[in-house]
């Protein structure tokens, strides 16, 4: 499967940076260049999302993660440090418990380990709208209208596969898997996020020397919010792990 990536700057450590549903690679565009002075930085398409292809679901988390896997073979990293936005984020702890051996440092950005059962109907309310109307009213409804032009288009039936794989978090929440993560592990959260800063606190009691940082007055797109000290955050604890 062709999973669309870029690589950019080319000094160890390598950052993965796996973006949000309805997203692509491009959403990191202003982090990119700033990371990339410091650090080998890849950003990449999942399936079902802009470049990459969109095989028939059902998907599920495990098969993402092992896309993101795939990835860093591809640019031949044998360690990562993984950083993950929302759905990105859920995908990049999965990889952290599934791949071990694979990563050398962590960062949940509006993430969680588990999703309540508001959530997970929220999840299959948004993919069927996808395959029922497209993908414009779903921009809509997770306030990415005014991002779109910035974003490489997902399928909608793609999209609607990712999304329901993020519904598992329900009967299948990574939550009791947190203490397998051994690597240093950064969480940060807005205090706006529409998703709350629970869910970032729970992983943050249960992965061993994880740092949280729950932003004042930031969203759930806090990395587009306040690009400068989001890239700061990840310059300063990428250097601190090596």
């Amino acid at each position: 499967m062709k999973l669309r990536h870029e690589v950019h700057g080319d000094a160890a450590p390598t950052l993965v940076l796996t973006h949000g549903l309805a997203a692509s690679g491009e959403t990191w565009r202003l982090q990119v260049a700033e990371l990339a002075r410091h650090f080998r930085t890849v950003t990449w398409d999942l399936r079902g999302h802009g470049g990459s292809d969109s095989p028939p679901g059902p998907y599920s988390l495990p098969e993402l993660a092992a896309d993101l896997r795939q990835v860093a073979d591809a640019v031949g990293a044998e360690k990562i440090v993984a950083v993950g936005h929302s759905a990105g984020g859920a995908i990049s702890l999965q990889f952290a418990v599934d791949y071990p051996e694979r990563i050398h440092g962590l960062v949940l950005v509006g993430t969680a380990s588990e999703c309540n059962e508001r959530t997970r109907q929220f999840y299959h309310d948004i993919a069927a709208l996808a395959e029922a109307r497209g993908m414009e009213p779903v921009l809509r409804r997770l306030g990415l209208a005014n991002e779109a032009q910035n974003l490489r288009p997902a399928d909608r039936h793609g999209f609607a596969a990712a999304t329901r794989a993020m519904a598992t978090l329900r009967e299948l929440p990574l939550t009791p898997r947190l203490a397998e993560v051994q690597c240093p592990t950064l969480i940060l959260v807005g205090d706006k996020d529409f998703l709350g800063a629970g869910g970032s606190v729970i992983m943050s009691r249960r992965i061993a020397g994880a740092r949280l940082e729950i932003i004042p007055e930031r969203g759930h797109g806090l990395f587009l919010e306040d690009p400068d000290g989001f890239n700061r955050r990840i310059v300063d604890f990428v250097r601190t792990i090596g």
